[in-house]
């Protein structure tokens, strides 16, 4: 087992896996930085080319782009007040006011040392519990293993997109999709309508790009694209940096804001927006100067840049040890892995055990190079901000055709990623969400096999959920998180109202 584990932290340090890690921090630090281009359309995207490398080449380059990523919207939010992703809205608030004062250097480099910092924190995290956890997964079975995916479906469809009811019926529609083909179970086969393509069930890969990207560029189309913003910023002198002592005084900051993101991110279906969201509340609310912030506080960037990069670490604890993905993002991540033959849950740390190590060592790589090609590469993501984006999206769609067809050479796939980018973008004008869809999809096989074992074992009675206490206790949570998620929102809703109404 040791033996296991050093290999693969060593076999990390190759200058294949190094160049695809610095490959990805550069694309996730570029499509962070562009308003309107996601980090999880540069992993949808790039998940193509993980089919032709290894596990430690390929995987990494996309938890580059993952960490790079939450850090890259901050960029466009402190210099243009342009959050590039939605976690960054937070450090707006101050990073751009600091901005404005000539201080956004300070603002760029304390908003790097609260994303490097959250990101390291939640690897150590990661690191930490994901073994021990992987043990106790090792005792759930099947029913309890339905069950679980059952409660991940619901809460990650309650809490996705703003009505609870299109967030199930998304999820739901996700797991049909997955039962096209032939069945793994009885060898059936199910909706393929005389079509020999789909024999083998939907592709992922022309889903998860037609889901996500197309529908933003048919969004920018149809808006008419506005041309870039151009401003020059000073990013040197006194108030260029952000010091050690800075750092040292602050440090409580940076570890209760880590603490909040890391917790967040391990629950299923929150994601980083929430985390950056909450910790910028309790930076506010224990604050000496509570009365800069909005104004141009570092606190008020170093909070929210630390939670929500936190979260890209403790984010992939639910999906290595029950397998279960989170979000949408780590449900293109588990795709990636199902894509190299490995299949997240408890057994990839007994079956793939330098593969997970590699990983890990992979994670704190990422942190290091980030650190670097960020700091010292400010002028050039912010001039990549300013790129028309008539030609980012044309460049976007050219590697969403391209890479889709890589795969299979197959024009149905094609079809497929039209189809799906229409439909995505059909769902994004309604307001459904995607990220349970994926999830659904993702999860479908998997949930599936561990009902159909379940009956196997109980003769067909659906008693067995009830009569095994971890299961029966999962099915209230499940029932639980519905009624409480629908009661929030009821509560905020009404708020909301008698504040207009006010």
């Amino acid at each position: 087992m040791i033996a296991d584990i050093l290999t693969g932290v060593l076999s990390t340090f190759t200058w294949q896996t190094i160049g695809a890690i610095t490959f990805g921090v550069f694309t996730g630090l570029m499509f962070g930085a562009i308003p309107g281009i996601s980090g999880i359309m540069a992993i949808s995207i790039l998940l193509p080319l993980t089919f032709y490398v290894s596990p430690l080449v390929g995987i990494p380059m996309l938890l580059g782009i993952y960490k790079a990523s939450m850090f890259g919207g901050s960029i466009t939010a402190i210099l243009l007040n342009t959050p590039g992703a939605p976690p960054a809205v937070c450090t707006a608030m101050d990073g751009y006011p600091l901005a404005e004062q000539g201080k956004a250097g300070k603002a760029l480099n304390a908003a790097l040392a609260g994303s490097v910092f959250g990101d390291t924190f939640s690897n150590i995290l990661l690191i930490c519990v994901a073994a021990p956890l992987s043990y106790l997964a090792l005792k759930i079975g099947p029913t309890e293993q339905c069950s679980l995916i059952l409660l991940a479906l619901t809460v990650v469809g309650s809490i996705s997109g703003i009505s609870i009811t299109k967030g199930l019926v998304m999820a739901g529609l996700g797991l049909l999709l997955s039962t096209v083909g032939v069945s793994g179970s009885t060898g059936a086969m199910r909706f393929t309508f005389g079509n020999e393509y789909l024999m083998q069930g939907i592709a992922l890969i022309p889903m998860v790009i037609g889901l996500l990207c197309l529908p933003e560029v048919i969004h920018q189309a149809s808006t008419k694209i506005q041309p870039a913003i151009q401003k020059k910023f000073t990013l040197t002198g006194s108030d260029g940096t952000f010091s050690w002592g800075e750092f040292k005084a602050l440090l409580p900051l940076f570890l209760r804001s880590s603490v909040i993101g890391s917790a967040i991110g391990a629950l299923p279906g929150l994601g980083a927006s929430p985390a950056a969201y909450v910790a910028y509340s309790e930076a506010l609310r224990t604050s000496k100067n509570p009365e800069k912030f909005g104004k141009g506080s570092v606190e008020g960037v170093i909070a929210p840049e630390a939670a929500n990069n936190a979260v890209t670490g403790s984010a992939m604890i639910p999906l290595l040890t029950l397998g279960i993905p989170g979000d949408d993002v780590t449900a293109v991540l588990m795709g990636a892995f199902l894509i190299q033959g490995l299949t997240p849950g408890p057994n990839i740390f007994f079956e793939n055990t330098v593969v997970v190590y590699g990983l890990f060592a992979s994670l704190i790589i990422c942190d290091v190079i980030l650190y670097y090609v960020s700091k010292f590469g400010f002028r050039i993501w912010m001039r990549i901000s300013q790129l028309p984006k008539s030609t980012i999206f044309s460049v976007v769609t050219v590697f969403a055709m391209v890479g889709t067809y890589s795969i299979n050479q197959s024009m149905f796939d094609i079809f497929c990623l039209i189809i799906f980018g229409v439909f995505g973008y059909g769902m994004r004008r309604f307001q459904f969400p995607a990220g349970p869809m994926i999830i659904g999809f993702i999860l479908g096989p998997l949930l599936e096999a561990s009902f159909d074992q379940t009956m196997t074992i109980s003769d067909g009675s659906f008693m067995i959920f009830v009569a095994r206490p971890v299961s029966a206790t999962l099915i209230l949570l499940t029932i639980a998180a519905v009624f409480s998620i629908a009661r929030a929102r009821m509560r905020r809703a009404k708020i909301t109202r008698l504040a207009q109404e006010g």
